[in-house]
């Protein structure tokens, strides 16, 4: 299930959400340029290319080993991402941290 922070407006803002093994879209908000991900418990994929609800064999993308975060630095202008995918790699259902910040 899709998870739409587009409408937040106040930044640092920290974000938990359950993942699971396919592509739950994360719709990043406007001024959100500096997007921190990771899970203290399961290993995750992130991508930009992945579709909500599809599987994650086949599609680019990055791995983060549980415990660990990586930093996102989304740019700016029209040709810039507005949503990221993310999916746990074997388990079940994972919390996933989205950390949003401004630039």
């Amino acid at each position: 299930m899709s998870q739409d922070y587009s409408g937040q407006r106040i930044f640092p803002a920290i974000k938990n959400f359950n993942a699971i093994p396919t592509w739950t879209d994360v719709v990043l908000p406007p001024k959100g340029k500096i997007v921190t991900v990771g899970s203290e418990a399961h290993d995750i994929y992130v991508s930009f290319e992945g579709t909500e609800g599809g599987g994650t064999a086949g599609v680019n993308k990055m791995f983060i080993k549980s415990g660990g975060y990586i930093q996102i630095n989304m740019g700016r202008g029209t040709n810039n991402h507005n949503t990221i995918q993310i999916a746990t790699k074997s388990s079940s259902s994972a919390e996933v941290t989205v950390i949003l910040e401004e630039k």
